[in-house]
C-alpha cells in the first residue's frame, strides 16, 4: 500500500469513497443533510468532483452537533455518530481547554486501523519489534496516549507508559532505568527534558541512549533549528509526524535536510483537498502550494470525518524526494487560527519560534507572542518576550536582542518589540498538555483584572 504507484491508489481510493459516503448517507441524519446538500441522491457519487461538492464541516459545527446530540441521542458524542454505540470500544477527545472537549469515536475495526498505520510510521521511524520505548505523551483521553501504548504493542515494541502526567523527574528517571532506544512525546517537551536534565538526573539527555525521537501534537519538529537543538543534545534521529486517528499517518523521512513528512495511509483518508485560507476555493495540488486540508476517513465505522475542516495550513510537495520514497508530503505551518496578520505580511507564531531557536543557545528557545486584542490583524509592532540564555552577559543582551529584530525583519517581513527576560521566566509546557505554549492574550488578563 505504502508503494502503490498513485493512479492505482487513486482507483482505490474511489472505490473506498463511495462506500464511505453511502454509509456515512445512510447511517448519520446530519452527513445525509450535507449530501443532500449537494445534491448527490441517496448517497451515491460517481467521482471525486462529486463528492467534493459535499459542503465541509469545521469543528464549530462538530460541538454543536455534540450539544444537539445530548438532547435527542442522550450522548455527547455528536449527530457524525454511524456505529450502533455499542459497538464503540474506545473514546478520546481534545483536552476542552478552550471550552467543551472534542470527542473522537473508534470500534475494534477502527482500532485496528490506527494499530496499523502507527506502526507503518514507527517502522520507517527505525522502531522494531522488541525496542523500548518511552512514551511521554499526555495520557488521559488523547489520541496519542493510550491508543499509541496498544500500537506499540501489537507491532511487538516494549512502550514504557511513563505519560507526560508523570511529570519530569519521572520520565527522566524512567528513561535511566529502562534504556529506552526511542521516545515519543511532543517537541516541547523534548525541549524541555534537554534544560532538565542536568539539573534532576546530573547528567546531559545525549547520555541517555535515545536514538530517534518521533514528535507529533505540535508544529516544531519540523523547524530547522528546533530539529537541531533537538538532534544535537540527544544525538538522536528526530522525526515529525502527523495524526494516527481517524485514519491519517504522516511521518518525516531520513533525509538530512527536512522534506516534510510522507503519507504511510492513502489507503485509508484523503488529505490533499487543500483550500484558499480566505476564500475556500480548491487548490490545484502544485509543488509547495499552500492552504487549509479538508479531511476524509476512507475506511472507518465510529463517527467518520467527511470532508472536515481542520483547520491546519498544509504546504504539499510534490517534488521527488531525495529519499526515493513515492508520494507527495505535507508541511505543517500552523493553525488558521493562530495565523496574525501584520501591515498585510502572514506570519504564523511556529514561524518565529525557529528564528529564535536559530539563537540557541542565546537564546532558550522560550519565547511568547503578546496580542493585545483577538488577531488575526495585530496593531504593529507586534510584542515578543523572549528568553536569553544560561551565561549570557548584561553587555551582550541588547546587541541579541537587536539581531533577533534584525532577522524577524529579514526573514518573516516584519520588525517586533521585543522583550528580553532572563532564562525560566516563562512557564513551561510540561504537563498532559505539552504541546509548547507561545501566544500569550494579553487581552484575556485585562478582562479577568477588570472582574
Amino acid at each position: 500500500m505504502e508503494t502503490m504507484p498513485w493512479e492505482e491508489m487513486q482507483k482505490l481510493q474511489l472505490e473506498k469513497l463511495k462506500k464511505q459516503v453511502k454509509y456515512c448517507y445512510d447511517n448519520s441524519y446530519f452527513y445525509r443533510r450535507k449530501i443532500e446538500q449537494a445534491g448527490i441522491k441517496k448517497g451515491t457519487i460517481g467521482s471525486f468532483d462529486e463528492f467534493r461538492r459535499i459542503p465541509p464541516t469545521d469543528k464549530d459545527e462538530h460541538k454543536e452537533s455534540q450539544a444537539i446530540s445530548r438532547k435527542t441521542s442522550g450522548h455527547s458524542y455528536g449527530e457524525f455518530v454511524c456505529a450502533p454505540l455499542e459497538k464503540v470500544i474506545e473514546i478520546s477527545s481534545t483536552s476542552g481547554t478552550s471550552g467543551e472537549p472534542t470527542f473522537y469515536l473508534s470500534t475494534l475495526h477502527d482500532i485496528n486501523v490506527t494499530n496499523e498505520l502507527w506502526a507503518r510510521a514507527y517502522w520507517r521511524a527505525g522502531i522494531r519489534p522488541g525496542d523500548t520505548v518511552l512514551h511521554a505523551f499526555g495520557m488521559s483521553m488523547v489520541a496519542v496516549g493510550p491508543p499509541v501504548i496498544q500500537a506499540l504493542k501489537v507491532m511487538g515494541a516494549r512502550p514504557v507508559p511513563v505519560g507526560a502526567e508523570g511529570g519530569t523527574t519521572r520520565i527522566l528517571e524512567m528513561a535511566e532505568m529502562t534504556k529506552p532506544s526511542a521516545m515519543i512525546t511532543t517537541p516541547a517537551l523534548a525541549e524541555y527534558l534537554i534544560e532538565k536534565a542536568p539539573e534532576i538526573i546530573k547528567k546531559e539527555v545525549g547520555r541517555l541512549g535515545i536514538k530517534r525521537i518521533v514528535c507529533t501534537g505540535a508544529p516544531g519538529a519540523g523547524l530547522p533549528d528546533v530539529r537541531k537543538k533537538i538532534e544535537e543534545a540527544y544525538g538522536c534521529k528526530l522525526y515529525d509526524s502527523i495524526g494516527g486517528g481517524w485514519g491519517a499517518m504522516y511521518i518525516s523521512c531520513d533525509s538530512e535536510e527536512y522534506q516534510g513528512m510522507h503519507s504511510v495511509s492513502d489507503d485509508y483518508h484523503i488529505w490533499y483537498d487543500l483550500v484558499d485560507s480566505n476564500t475556500k476555493e480548491l487548490l490545484a495540488l502544485t509543488d509547495g502550494v499552500r492552504g487549509e486540508g479538508i479531511y476524509t476517513v476512507l475506511e472507518w465505522e465510529s463517527a467518520p470525518p467527511l470532508r472536515y475542516a481542520m483547520k491546519d495550513v498544509l504546504q504539499f510537495e510534490t517534488s521527488p524526494c531525495p529519499c526515493g520514497l513515492p508520494g507527495f508530503r505535507l508541511r505543517v505551518l500552523g493553525r488558521a487560527d493562530d495565523m496574525i496578520i501584520i501591515k498585510g505580511v502572514n506570519v504564523y507564531p511556529t514561524a518565529i519560534k525557529n528564528v529564535v531557536n536559530s539563537f540557541f543557545p542565546g537564546t532558550t528557545g522560550e519565547l511568547r507572542v503578546v496580542l493585545g486584542a483577538p488577531g488575526p490583524l495585530v496593531n504593529p509592532p507586534l510584542k515578543l518576550k523572549i528568553e536569553y540564555g544560561e551565561g549570557t552577559k548584561s553587555e551582550e543582551i541588547e546587541r541579541l536582542k537587536k539581531e533577533l529584530e534584525e532577522t524577524m525583519h529579514s526573514k518573516l517581513k516584519f520588525r517586533p518589540y521585543i522583550v528580553m527576560l532572563p532564562p525560566n521566566s516563562l512557564q513551561r509546557a510540561a504537563g498532559p498538555a505539552s504541546k509548547g505554549i507561545l501566544i500569550e492574550k494579553a487581552y484575556d488578563n485585562k478582562k479577568n483584572q477588570g472582574k
